[in-house]
């Protein structure tokens, strides 16, 4: 079995979402026994162990991009850990035929920056996300281009996938659920799991090695120990994911630049108002270290199917070493100067805000949806 190196452990237990309980082990039925007759295993797998996890985990990742699927991760310690809390995430994910798109709801507190319950939306390169917090208005985010954890969600199990690479999972016969045969595999205390004492865990799998469930319980190791619960369940759905109504209280841009201009285009949602401060930084990939930023105000509002124009007339240093953009913006026509500086080898990020949301956006494609 190919063994991962040592990560710790607080990777599995921040990341993938974690609850106050764990429903499904609590009141799902034990699913009954097959007869052990015509068995076909997964691949990767055989009536005696997983022999090959990546192999198991590649098919998995497979069947998914070929269907509608839930996919419901909860992690929960069972003693005190101090003030850590923990939270819960359910999503529902159409992933393949080079489209996404992703409904998910959940709690997760001090996580990204925000406290309370959220839901999101994703829809092929931009994420939308509502963030509800007690005694508080709506709080909206739209992101394009840009890397974020509920897309993260869907696109990462390396927390299962770390769970049955260090482990050796043995055969434990085959059972029925729904009417499928899953071929069921227990993993008992030894782990390769970095900072893991032991760990116990049943996963089931069917023929074409869709995972429907791993579940079980570790406990880890040092001066801070603790007993955590963990399960990951995925299950097919008719239909994909729909735009929730919410998704037009926020504005969806995309940026684009040529050589001399900057496009921000209004994708849709709601109008920016004329007034709004608009933010853009530049980043040259071949120095890290040099991110000019500006900021410019729009003088109409931007709504949707408008174009924002805007150009750049150079740098200033300012006082604590950073470059300061000069920029001129204009709605629907060309800025009154054009850029002082070739744009072609910058990548621009744009950030727009007032109190009720953020619209971000990285220059590249939308494939919005």
């Amino acid at each position: 079995m190919r063994r991962l190196p040592a990560l710790l452990l607080a990777l599995l237990i921040v990341t993938s979402g974690c609850a106050d309980y764990i429903p499904w082990l609590e009141q799902s039925p034990e699913p009954k026994t097959d007869s052990q007759t015509n068995l076909n295993p997964p691949p990767g797998a055989n009536t005696q162990w997983i022999f090959d996890a990546e192999r198991l985990l590649s098919a998995h990742e497979s069947a998914l991009a070929g269907m509608n699927y839930r996919k419901e991760v909860r992690i929960r310690p069972n003693h005190s850990v101090g003030s850590k809390e923990w939270a819960n995430s359910t999503l529902v994910a159409h992933v393949g035929e080079e489209r996404t798109r992703v409904n998910q709801q959940g709690d997760l507190p001090d996580y990204v920056g925000f406290r309370g319950s959220y839901e999101g939306y994703v829809a092929n390169y931009t994420t939308m996300m509502k963030i509800s917090r007690e005694k508080e208005e709506n709080r909206y985010r739209s992101m394009t281009n840009i890397s974020y954890p509920i897309r993260e969600d869907i696109e990462n199990d390396s927390q299962m996938k770390r769970i049955l690479s260090s482990s050796d999972f043995t055969w434990d016969g085959t059972t029925v659920r729904n009417g499928t045969r899953l071929y069921r595999y227990r993993a008992s205390s030894h782990t390769e799991l970095p900072d893991t004492q032991s760990l116990s865990a049943t996963v089931f799998v069917d023929e074409r090695g869709l995972i429907h469930e791993l579940s079980g319980s570790l406990q880890t190791s040092g001066s801070r120990a603790v007993s955590v619960d963990f399960s990951y369940r995925y299950s097919a759905v008719e239909s994909p994911p729909q735009k929730p109504d919410w998704v037009s209280n926020v504005p969806r841009i995309t940026v684009h630049s040529e050589s001399d201009i900057i496009a921000i285009e209004h994708e849709g949602g709601a109008v920016v108002p004329a007034g709004t401060t608009v933010v853009f930084s530049l980043f040259d990939p071949s120095n890290r270290s040099t991110r000019p930023y500006g900021d410019v105000e729009l003088s109409k509002p931007l709504k949707p199917g408008d174009v924002a124009y805007l150009s750049v007339q150079g740098f200033e240093e300012s006082g604590n070493g950073r470059l300061i953009a000069d920029g001129e913006v204009a709605v629907n026509q060309p800025p009154a100067n054009e850029s002082a500086i070739s744009l072609s080898n910058w990548t621009v990020w744009v950030d727009i805000g007032t109190e009720n949301w953020t619209t971000r956006a990285l220059d590249g494609s939308s494939g919005n949806d």
